[in-house]
């Protein structure tokens, strides 16, 4: 098991926030999938609409947007 940090960012401000921590549990490889562990970060952190993350995975610098497509549904893209 391995334990990556999560942030917020701010763009405007350029500065992070971090807001927790997310623990690899998987027994295989992850590979190039880390959209995987983005959107389970931004769901155990209670991400808002409009605000951005960021996690640092074994190197690895990730980020995504939190936003609404084609409906009310919150979508992790």
């Amino acid at each position: 098991m391995e334990t990556c940090m999560v942030y917020l960012v701010n763009k405007q401000r350029t500065s992070k926030i971090p807001v927790g921590t997310l623990t690899e549990r998987r027994g295989a490889e992850r590979g190039n999938n880390i959209v995987g562990l983005l959107k389970l970060a931004a769901m155990r952190h209670n991400v808002s609409l409009g605000q951005t993350i960021q996690i640092n995975f074994r190197g690895i610098v990730a980020e995504m947007e939190i936003r609404v497509v084609k409906g009310s549904r919150t979508k992790y893209y």
